[in-house]
Parts: structure tokens; sequence; C-alpha cells
């Protein structure tokens, strides 16, 4: 049976209705889509900004702690006991230690102790220091000991030279890293020698809000 004309035009626009309401729908979602991916990309822009400026300002602050470390510690390094690399005091093993051995020397105390007299004029209340023992890839003769304990020790009794002196427990820690951060390779004696070395240096740190 044939439809009469009133009846296509009803189907028409029931059809044509819902064609325009399908049809804003994906105009709906596709503005949805669209806003959401702007403000995804403003996000990113921002937070992308956030961390250059924050990296600026760290180089910023590690600049002028450099040149105040410089200048602190200018008697020493003319001696040339220690040398300051990118902020890092770097001492060499030989100037503190016996060969193999972790207990200070009477004149790797000295040095220390100087060296803490830098630091603590340029310590800022949100620093602290990191000491670094490293060696060389020369074995050590022992089945129980070897260089991580031996590098790592040497970090603890620098940190502990450092306490007597009067920094607080809290704002130094010790790391051993044994043979495997050389700063040259590890093919001549010489090579060796500077490889043996202790590094200290001041790294700012977020208060923790945790309160025990």
């Amino acid at each position: 049976m044939r439809k009469s004309k009133s009846e296509e035009n009803a189907s028409w626009f029931v059809f044509t209705d819902l064609t325009i309401g399908l049809l804003s729908l994906f105009i709906l979602a596709f503005v949805a889509m669209a806003t959401l991916k702007d403000q995804k990309v403003e996000d990113l822009t921002r937070t992308e900004e956030e961390v250059l400026s924050c990296q600026e300002e760290m180089r910023k602050i590690a600049s002028e702690r450099n040149a105040l470390l410089s200048t602190s510690l200018k008697s020493t390094i003319e001696k040339g006991l220690i040398a300051l690399e990118n902020g890092n005091i770097q001492i060499q093993a030989s100037l503190l230690f016996p060969v193999n051995g972790a207990t200070l020397t009477p004149e790797g105390i000295r040095v220390i102790e100087a060296i803490g007299k830098g630091l603590l004029d340029i310590l800022d209340t949100g620093d602290v220091i990191m000491v670094s023992g490293f060696t060389d890839d020369t074995p050590i003769k022992s089945k129980l000991y070897t260089n991580w304990n031996l590098s790592a020790e040497r970090a603890v009794n620098v940190v502990k030279t450092l306490i007597l002196q009067g920094f607080p427990p809290e704002k130094l820690f010790a790391a051993g890293f044994g043979e495997f951060h050389p700063k040259y390779p590890n093919t001549s004696e010489e090579n060796r020698r500077l490889n043996r070395r202790v590094e200290i240096g001041v790294t700012p740190m977020k208060k923790s809000e945790f309160k025990p």
C-alpha cells in the first residue's frame, strides 16, 4: 500500500530531525575533543615552560654556589689539595687515605677540615652535602673486601669527620661507587690514580613535610 504524501513528509521530517540530532552530537563531540586537545597542549606547554624555568633557576643557583666555593676554598685549591669541577670538590684518595685503607690520615683530616670550613661558609639552609667514594678497577686481594666496601667506607669516614666538625648529620649522606664511575679509562697508572678519589657536592633538597 502506497503511503500518502503527508505520511512521506512526516517520515522525512523524522529522518531529518534524527540526522540533525546526530550531526549536532558529532559536532559537539568534535568541539569537545578539540577543546581538550588544546587544553592538553596548553598544559603541556606550561609544564615545559615551568621545567625550563626551574632548570634555569637551578643553573643560576649552581653558578652562584660555585663562585662562592671557589672563593671560600681558594687557598686549599691553590695548594693543589683539591680541585673544583662542575661544583663538585674533587680530592685524590692518596691525599686522604693510605693505600687500600679507609681510615683518614692526619693530613687527610686536615684537608677535610679545611674543606668543611669552606662549605660552612656557603651552605644554605635547604642544602645537603653528598660525599662519594670512587676507586680504580684494581681488585683488592680479599674475598670479603671489595672496591665497593673501600669506596663506601672512605665516603662514610669523610662524613664522620665533617660531623665532628659541626655539620648536622641530617645534612650529610655518603655513597660508594667502587670502580664503576671512572673519570678516565683505567688504562694507565696515572689514570687509575686520578680515578681513586672522593667527591663532595652540595645539593639543594626540598625539606620533607613528614613529622615523626
